[in-house]
């Protein structure tokens, strides 16, 4: 199997499976992206966490959407602000990363995933948490120096809003903090359903 060489990051979320942001090809197996799992089985350690009730604000509308236009460089700029272009489909299709020039690495991501029950099964480590009224998904790992953090928030029955950022030598608490407003950015811009 042929990845990517990770330039960008790991991605946790529904930032998902394999994850990169640019490069050369190089062999070998992909990494699972921070947390998440390449099938619906986690692994031995039962979920730190069960979430009984999906909570959707306002379902959201996603048809016509481009996700590399859900963080714009205006969203960026508290995390040093984007580098040349976006990189679709990437690290999952479905996503769009950004490379930031906060530091090497340091990246930025947004897309649609699956509904929220796939997403807390994939990720069974994750935190449930609260955004303007949806349920999220939080999770956060020390990858390589880079605190990297996903968040997978409930924007209607079938999908959730993915999004991620990986830090070099931030802390996870911050990270957490800026993904959150990240999150409410792309939020923002999906028309209610």
């Amino acid at each position: 199997m042929t990845i990517v060489r990770r330039c960008a990051f790991l991605l946790p979320m529904l930032l998902l499976f394999a994850a990169t942001a640019c490069a050369a090809q190089v062999s070998g197996e992909p990494v699972p992206a921070a947390g998440f799992y390449d099938n619906t089985t986690p692994p031995s350690q039962p979920p730190s966490t069960v979430v009984t009730q999906v909570r959707i604000a306002t379902p959201r509308n996603i048809e016509g959407i481009d996700a590399c236009g859900l963080l714009t460089p205006v969203d960026l700029a508290e995390v040093g602000g984007p580098v040349g272009p976006p990189h679709a489909d990437n690290p999952i299709a479905g996503a769009c990363a950004h490379l930031l020039a906060s530091g090497p690495e340091n990246t930025a991501a947004a897309g649609f995933y699956e509904p929220f029950d796939v997403a807390f099964r994939r990720q069974p480590r994750g935190v449930p948490s609260d955004i303007e009224g949806h349920t999220t998904l939080l999770y956060c790992e020390l990858v390589t120096n880079h605190q990297t953090c996903t968040a997978a928030t409930a924007i209607r029955s079938d999908r959730t809003l993915l999004t991620m950022l990986s830090m070099q030598g931030a802390s996870a608490a911050d990270t957490a903090d800026q993904l959150f407003r990240l999150t409410a950015a792309a939020l923002h811009k999906l028309p209610p359903a």
